[in-house]
């Protein structure tokens, strides 16, 4: 029989391992069987101060995370200590760590709408930590190993260790904590750390998806972004830059403020496809007007559009001159590309295609009406020169 963990937890398997713990992939027995997972901190090796620190940095998590619901944070369902052993029941996540696939990449960079959805989730659950009441709470130690990419590309910040309470009137922190490279100055001792020192982090992490250059290596020394890689946009690149500065007076103020520089990049960026052809950007409510040049255009549509906002589901169609690329979105996508195949379709006239929407929360069909441009600009350049040649023939 597997280990028991509790008498209840059963383990399944080793997850991580480090110095003074593992992670555990476990069943709960009491739930049927979910699976779940588990953190061990074990301190009976270690010295009477180092494990008193240990402790406290491992309740500190225990406590933050166990208070806390949102949708980029692991959900904690349980912790308890069994003699010098003490664990943490936590939602096990099906995916890697950003450093895993950064690894992997070998110094290649991120796409950057697939970076900024990232961006995107982790400034949204920094801004829920910064609103907390009675004391907002600082991550301090965001990096690309605590953040877990999941299976359908959702974030979640992991390793609440050494998180904190921010304490309005202290000047600095007890103790430094952060991972060069990715912590801010003020994380160097010279100063209490903030959700600006989050924003910093957050930077570097975005910094190193963008170029593939790990910051670690130079702490503290970030070129601008377009110098590594000119694809990335001159918004992106701003964003990265204010995220960075030095003075932590000069960056995003706020996590929200931040979040909505990144959102704003994603909703007004308009995608390149294969050719090099533009993307028709769609408008809620509004006709969507395809031009009458291209046989196949691409359009992009705000997902609120859709009423599908802030779930997961698929897209089908029953039209062949309009299909979704991709099928699929989750809560984190701004837009969904269509692929529409304008020959099929009569100048002026309008057309509304059967989209079926599934989600966990039933079936839509939205409407989206589309419409081939006549082309005005010929057809008024034939008038004129009509005109024209109507007056020289009447002198």
């Amino acid at each position: 029989m597997n280990r028991l963990i509790k008498n209840r937890y059963e383990v399944l398997g080793v997850i991580g391992k480090g110095g003074m713990g593992r992670v555990y992939k476990v069943a709960d027995r009491s739930q049927r069987g979910k699976v779940l997972a588990v953190k061990e901190l074990k301190t009976g090796t270690l010295s009477q101060e180092r494990a008193e620190e240990s402790l406290a940095l491992f309740q500190t998590e225990a406590r933050i995370l166990a208070r806390l619901t949102h949708r980029n944070l692991p959900k904690v369902h349980d912790y308890f200590s069994q003699g010098s052993s003490h664990y943490i029941v936590m939602e096990y996540i099906r995916g890697k760590t950003l450093e895993q696939l950064l690894r992997a990449r070998a110094g290649k960079p991120v796409d950057e709408r697939l970076a900024l959805s990232w961006a995107l989730q982790i400034s949204r659950a920094m801004h829920f930590l910064s609103v907390q009441k009675p004391r907002p709470v600082v991550f301090r130690d965001l990096k690309p190993s605590n953040i877990m990419i999941t299976r359908e590309g959702g974030v979640k910040l992991i390793d609440f260790g050494i998180a904190r309470f921010f304490k309005l009137h202290q000047t600095e922190d007890t103790y430094v904590y952060g991972t060069p490279g990715y912590a801010a100055p003020e994380q160097y001792g010279t100063g209490q750390t903030d959700v600006r020192s989050d924003i910093f982090s957050l930077g570097a992490t975005l910094h190193h998806c963008l170029t593939g250059r790990n910051p670690s290596e130079s702490p503290l020394d970030f070129p601008d972004v377009r110098s590594l890689n000119p694809k990335v946009s001159r918004e992106t690149a701003a964003i990265v830059g204010k995220a960075l500065e030095q003075d932590r007076g000069k960056r995003f103020q706020t996590a929200l403020a931040m979040k909505q520089a990144v959102q704003k990049v994603l909703l007004g960026s308009i995608e390149r496809v294969k050719g090099g052809k533009k993307v028709v950007i769609a408008r809620p409510g509004k006709v969507i007007r395809l031009p009458w040049w291209n046989r196949i255009s691409w359009v992009s549509v705000p997902v609120t559009a859709l009423g599908c906002s802030g779930t997961t589901g698929t897209l089908t169609t029953d039209d062949l001159w309009i299909q979704p690329r991709p099928k699929e979105f989750n809560p984190d996508s701004a837009r969904l590309l269509f692929r529409v195949d304008g020959s099929k379709l009569s100048p002026g006239r309008e057309y509304q295609p059967q989209i079926t929407v599934r989600t966990g929360d039933g079936v839509l069909r939205p409407r989206l009406v589309f419409k081939r441009s006549w082309p005005w600009i010929i057809f008024e350049a034939a008038v004129v020169l009509a005109v024209i040649g109507l007056a020289v023939m009447m002198r």
